[in-house]
């Protein structure tokens, strides 16, 4: 620091001081000599005058006296200089502090930059002991009085260590101690402020070990060589496969720690790199005592020299093999299969043909194989099957169509499965099925225009009946006054039971005919469930209430896509018929969530519904239970009702009942997301407030920006390439996770959900919930998706900021 601080101006405070001081000590013994002789020719003056015998001897003793005092002047005036000069310099080394102290450790000299770096000022310091700039630890253990006791044994000692300004605060400092030579002994202080170099060297530490740490997660073995070919690095995977301790390699030549790389491909490769600073990578077979190695070698050009990666493929090179022989396999079977097939590549060449789709066409394969499709059979461009082909390449999936052969003139079924490779198809001819269906379709239509004529006509017909009955309705309330006694008021009474079970019909009758004539359009919208409940409470209560029946509602605060007025409906066709066939006990209805769907239950402790009647209770006009067609018990609609409002929204309902303890219906809803996140819940999920995080991902720079956001959130974080290198950390550190966040796809086959799985295994506790975690991928299709929700996992696609981030982690860790 000092060096720096001259290129600037500034002058070194060790530099400039030290001179100053020893001239300073100089002076002042030369300065006691000159008084010593003074005071003896003074002495002999004195001696020579009382006697006045000799004058020649006392003009001599006045001649020295003279230059004694003039000596003595001149001394006291370079003296006073030389202060002066050692005071500018100290004053002006405000970068440093310097101080001076007595034997005893106290303070005789405070220099401006000590007043600056330590806070007391110099009158403040003056007489002070040093031990108020030392922690107090380190006061109570005597290290101020053994800093000087080193100082005088060794004449100059130099350390860093931590010391205390004023106001309590600590700083740390390189500090020089220098004895003072004089009449009066003591100790020079020179203390350099570094606290922010240590603070940056403490913050570059750091980020080096974290990047060690990742580095030593990933599965690739990491060996770092010097444009001479030493190792300065390797990771821990390298020291599992070569057996040998960073410290042992370090500093050794590539082909000094593994002999058998010199003069081979290998090295070959490594000095390429080193030379043409381009990569090079080569897959390399090690065969052992009974085993054999694969390793994937990559040399990666470097600022330092190269980089040597190795990453063991022995699994994939015998999955290739294995690859091989099934590939062998597969041809067996497709020239035994009864379906033709051929194969085409991505340039719609033909790639193989099997045996059964020579003989379809009429044509050797040797005269196809290398050629084109449309080249081979003009016909097919512009085909219905052509196209199903080219739109599951574009697609890339499956794709299965029943098609008029432009080259044969027969129905075929063609199955088109694209592939890596190109397109395969498999087809057969169903000429024979294809009339039979197109017969069937025929009939089916007749009988689906037979039901919708009668559904449009339940209808009408409904419609139509209820203007006489609303009129007969009137007409029984005018008649109740003209009815004279018991007799005529009682059929009256009958009567107007009558009508009402004729209303109740026709209203069930026309909510049939509207849903089977398909005039109902169910408006989808996004449904609170609170209120609807709150509905239901308020309409059934009074009615379980004079039955003598509890009647419990549970809500929640979510909701679905759904249309509310029907689905209503459904809740409390389900609500009247609990109350129906319960006599005692109680009613639940229930709304929780489940499976990423949400959940509506009513469950009963009525008289239960028996096994082979679980299926008939969806039929119009059955009951169980009910062989008179007791009218208090309903029409026998209200669950047929339920059945078509559940096809029409797609709402599964599933029902459980066991014979005399009751029965429970539920329906699975479409779960609103974002109606159950918390207020500020990416606020609530980046307050990691110590939450420990599991982070798995084998792409180092993800796994180090994932890192640090989340450190920086304040979470603790264990990062892994892999499973089971998060399986190995979590053994060392024994903490169950808070969190697990993984990328989709791993190396090696893995997946990120299979990896949560493992996690979750090690803490798996049936009293307690799972582990939240969360897929972190790049991959948009149905199957990663399809993966998460099985394994109830959130899901976010790369690439994400820090803000989505942390809203997809509110929504995992604010959920109940």
């Amino acid at each position: 620091m000092g060096e720096g601080r001259e290129r600037h101006g500034q002058p070194d405070a060790k530099s400039d001081t030290q001179p100053e001081i020893r001239q300073n000590t100089t002076l002042l013994a030369r300065l006691t000599e000159l008084e010593q002789e003074n005071a003896r020719l003074q002495a002999a003056l004195s001696t020579a005058c009382s006697g006045c015998d000799d004058l020649l001897t006392v003009t001599a003793l006045n001649e020295d006296l003279r230059t004694a005092f003039t000596a003595l002047e001149r001394s006291r005036a370079a003296h006073a200089d030389s202060e002066r000069r050692l005071r500018a310099i100290l004053d002006s080394a405000v970068g440093h502090a310097i101080l001076t102290l007595a034997p005893d450790g106290r303070v005789t000299s405070w220099n401006p930059g000590a007043a600056r770096i330590l806070g007391w000022s110099e009158e403040e310091a003056q007489g002070q002991p040093v031990e108020i700039l030392f922690p107090p630890e380190d006061a109570a253990a005597g290290v101020p009085a053994a800093l000087r006791v080193r100082a005088l044994a060794e004449g100059r000692i130099q350390e860093e260590r931590g010391f205390r300004r004023r106001d309590g605060s600590a700083v740390w400092g390189a500090l020089t101690i220098l004895p003072l030579q004089g009449d009066e002994d003591g100790f020079l202080w020179i203390l350099h402020d570094r606290s922010d170099e240590r603070r940056m060297e403490e913050a570059i530490a750091d980020v080096r070990r974290r990047a060690t740490d990742i580095l030593d997660s990933i599965d690739e073995a990491l060996v770092a060589l010097d444009s001479d070919y030493r190792v300065i690095y390797q990771n821990r995977r390298a020291e599992q496969l070569d057996r040998q301790s960073l410290s042992a390699v370090r500093g050794r030549r590539l082909w000094e720690v593994w002999p058998q790389l010199a003069g081979s491909d290998l090295e070959a490769l490594c000095r390429r790199t080193m030379t043409e600073r381009q990569p090079t990578a080569i897959e390399k077979r090690f065969d052992g005592e009974g085993t054999t190695l694969w390793l994937e070698i990559r040399f990666l050009p470097t600022p330092e020299g190269v980089g040597c990666f190795f990453r063991d493929i022995t699994t994939r090179k015998r999955a290739e093999e294995e690859a091989r022989a099934s590939h062998e396999r597969a041809v067996k079977i497709l020239e035994s299969i009864s379906d033709a097939f051929y194969a085409v590549d991505h340039d719609w060449r033909f790639s193989y043909i099997n045996r059964k789709a020579e003989q379809v066409w009429g044509r050797s394969r040797d005269t196809l194989l290398g050629r084109r499709l449309w080249e081979a059979f003009p016909k097919i461009l512009g085909s219905e099957a052509l196209e199903a082909q080219k739109q599951a390449v574009r697609e890339g999936r499956e794709i299965t169509v029943e098609v008029l052969s432009p080259t044969m003139g027969n129905w075929v079924e063609a199955s088109i499965y694209p592939s890596t490779d190109g397109l395969s198809v498999y087809f057969r001819d169903i000429t024979a099925r294809r009339q039979a269906q197109q017969a069937l379709l025929q009939a089916k239509e007749t009988a689906e225009a037979a039901d919708l004529a009668k559904g449009k006509f339940l209808a009408a017909a409904s419609h139509d009946l209820r203007q006489p009955l609303q009129a007969l309705l009137l007409f029984v309330d005018v008649l109740k006054p003209h009815v004279q006694g018991s007799q005529g008021a009682n059929a009256l009474m009958h009567l107007g039971r009558g009508l009402d079970a004729l209303k109740e019909l026709l209203d069930s009758l026309l909510d049939m005919s509207r849903l089977d004539a398909g005039v109902v359009q169910p408006n989808i919208e996004t449904v609170s469930m609170a209120p609807l409940f709150d509905h239901i409470a308020a309409s059934y209560r009074p009615v379980a209430a004079a039955k003598g029946l509890e009647l419990h509602m549970s809500s929640c605060n979510a909701a679905a896509r759904t249309d509310r007025t029907l689905l209503t409906r459904m809740v409390r066709n389900l609500v009247e018929n609990a109350l129906r066939y319960t006599e005692s006990g109680r009613i639940d209805i229930e709304c929780r969530r489940g499976g990423g769907r949400l959940l509506i239950e009513v469950r009963d402790t009525g008289i239960g519904i028996p096994p082979d009647h679980l299926e008939r209770i969806w039929e119009e006009f059955h009951q169980v239970g009910n062989p008179e067609r007791d009218r208090n018990r309903g029409l026998g609609l209200g669950l047929a009702i339920v059945r078509r409002l559940s096809q029409l929204l797609n709402h599964p309902v599933d029902v459980q009942s066991k014979p005399g303890q009751g029965t429970s219906f539920v329906i699975t809803l479409p779960l609103c997301r974002n109606v159950e996140v918390p207020a500020t819940p990416a606020e609530a999920a980046t307050a990691g407030r110590g939450r420990f995080a599991v982070v798995v991902d084998d792409d180092a720079i993800v796994l180090l920006g994932l890192e640090t956001i989340f450190r920086e959130w304040g979470y603790q974080v264990l990062v892994a390439g892999s499973a089971q290198k998060a399986v190995e950390g979590l053994s060392r550190t024994g903490r169950r996770p808070d969190l697990i966040v993984a990328d989709y796809r791993l190396r090696e086959g893995q997946y990120g959900t299979d990896a949560v799985a493992r996690i979750r295994a090690l803490y798996d506790d049936p009293g307690s919930a799972p582990i939240p975690g969360l897929i972190l991928t790049g991959e948009t299709g149905p199957d990663c998706e399809r993966d998460a929700v099985a394994h109830g996992l959130g899901i976010i696609h790369k690439p994400v900021t820090p803000r989505q981030l942390g809203h997809a982690l509110g929504e995992l860790l604010g959920a109940p």
